[in-house]
């Protein structure tokens, strides 16, 4: 999801029975490294459950930051960041002494709400260039952030007044000795979130959609609850729906939505009437909350609007007109020779790969695509020309709404459709996203003042920070993207 691991959506929200003293985020961020250090795994299950609504996942945010303290921990405390009415920062090292930067996003109302976690490089914040700032080519940039990041191979795409330059490095399989090529393709997870504003982006453009068409009017005859039917495609795209999030699923939960259902529409179909068979978890923008299932309603909505599956629009108005030759959906035959992905779950990083009808129900929300670093970087260029306000793949006015940010929480960091709003100590801001099935992690940068696009890529899963995308972004931003 953005440039900085949000835990793809580890978004906390509780109530309580009583207001909650000035000195409570704080502590609050110092119980957070507490539970993430206890040999007592559920002692974290423990505080997830004391700061989370009763319906919340916290059965998948306590996967995800166990994941976490198993891969980087322990972490010991190294300092107070800021704090503000909006956010509460911690500095920790982790196992291999890397300086991080825990973000605690939060709200008053008037109680102490957890809204939102972020986990970033310390450089980040405290504005020194990264130790990679010295990189003499992007090749060798890959090569050391594979081997840093213990990936078995990176592809790095960098895209700068037009002109494309691509680099790889390690293997497609760890153990193998086929080496990654420059136009292999890859998981891209939840990028594809951006791909699907854009399609909806085009579909408004052609007059089959509306920015402000509720859910009722999108998918008339899905059965829905009445807050559901309120809601518009612009609150969806920017996580803003009241949407469950969706962020984790069971084989068997796959299965029990699914159904009997064969082809990618029907499965989409089944998904759809399952989400909103179920209660919305807030308001319409009454607050941030990243949805995987929010996308996969929109991915049903521009089914309906445009009359064709939604792995024949992404061709029809995104690989095509771009010219993407490196690109695929779930549907698509896929390059036999390509990276694999791969987990550390079992304890060894070790051959995995995402596959089955979870792709094409999650299709709108970065399921089961596909594409090479250079292709990703092209895709970026077209929202580039439209934020530097050129009319391109769609029309300058159309790019610029993708990207127009709400913050997440008070003062905190704005989500568009799709897309983070980024601001960085010694940085030009810049939109982005990251991405991950679990065996694979992704990153694009825009960086729109300097002409740049940034996509880095490795074949392995996990919660460690910082992300291997993010530093080759932040390398590759310090070169060319640096304030003046």
């Amino acid at each position: 999801m953005n440039i900085a691991l949000l835990f793809a959506g580890i978004l906390l929200t509780t109530g309580s029975s009583s207001p909650r003293s000035e000195s409570e985020p704080r502590k609050l961020v110092n119980g957070l490294i507490e539970a993430l250090n206890s040999p007592d795994s559920a002692k974290l299950a423990d505080y997830l459950k004391a700061w989370s609504k009763p319906g919340d996942p916290t059965q998948q945010r306590t996967t995800r930051l166990s994941n976490l303290a198993k891969q980087a921990g322990p972490f010991k405390p190294a300092g107070d960041g800021k704090e503000t009415d909006a956010e509460v920062d911690a500095f920790v090292t982790d196992r291999d002494g890397s300086r991080l930067v825990f973000m605690l996003r939060f709200t008053r109302d008037p109680d102490l709400h957890l809204g939102g976690l972020l986990v970033r490089p310390a450089y980040v914040v405290e504005g020194p260039p990264p130790a990679y700032s010295n990189w003499t080519s992007l090749d060798a940039l890959a090569k050391q952030i594979a081997a840093d990041t213990n990936s078995p191979a990176m592809g790095l795409a960098v895209i700068r007044d037009g002109k494309l330059e691509v680099a790889v490095a390690g293997v497609r399989k760890l153990g193998g000795e086929e080496n990654v090529r420059p136009d292999d393709v890859w998981s891209i997870g939840s990028i594809g979130k951006s791909l699907c504003s854009t399609v909806v982006g085009a579909l408004i453009e052609h007059g089959k959609l509306r920015w402000g068409e509720t859910l009722s009017e999108a998918l008339p005859g899905y059965p829905m609850d009445s807050v559901y039917s309120n809601v518009t495609l612009e609150q969806v795209m920017h996580h803003r729906g009241g949407i469950p999030q969706d962020l984790g699923f069971t084989g068997d939960q796959v299965m029990s939505i699914v159904g009997d259902a064969k082809t990618p529409e029907a499965i989409r179909d089944r998904y759809a009437r399952n989400i909103l068979s179920r209660k919305p978890i807030a308001a319409p923008d009454e607050r941030f909350a990243y949805s995987n299932a929010g996308y996969a309603l929109l991915s049903v909505a521009a089914e309906r609007a445009a009359g064709k599956p939604y792995e024949q629009l992404l061709h029809e108005i995104v690989f095509a007109p771009l010219k993407l030759r490196h690109s695929y959906t779930d549907v698509d035959p896929l390059p036999s020779a390509r990276p694999s992905g791969h987990d550390d779950r079992s304890g060894k990083l070790a051959p995995a790969n995402m596959e089955g009808p979870l792709e094409s129900m999650l299709a709108g929300a970065g399921g089961g695509l596909f594409m090479s670093v250079g292709d990703l970087a092209t895709y970026g260029v077209a929202h580039l020309v439209g934020l530097r306000g050129q009319d391109g793949l769609l029309k300058a006015a159309t790019i610029q709404r993708l990207h127009r940010g709400v913050p997440e929480v008070p003062n905190g960091r704005p989500y568009a459709c799709g897309w983070s709003s980024e601001t960085v100590p010694s940085l030009q801001a810049f939109d982005g996203h990251n991405g991950s099935n679990g065996t694979m992690r992704s990153q694009i940068a825009i960086f729109p003042e300097a002409n740049l696009v940034v996509v880095g890529i490795v074949n392995r899963g996990g919660e460690s920070e910082p992300a291997p995308g993010f530093i080759a972004a932040m390398a590759v931003g310090q070169r060319y993207a640096s304030v003046k």
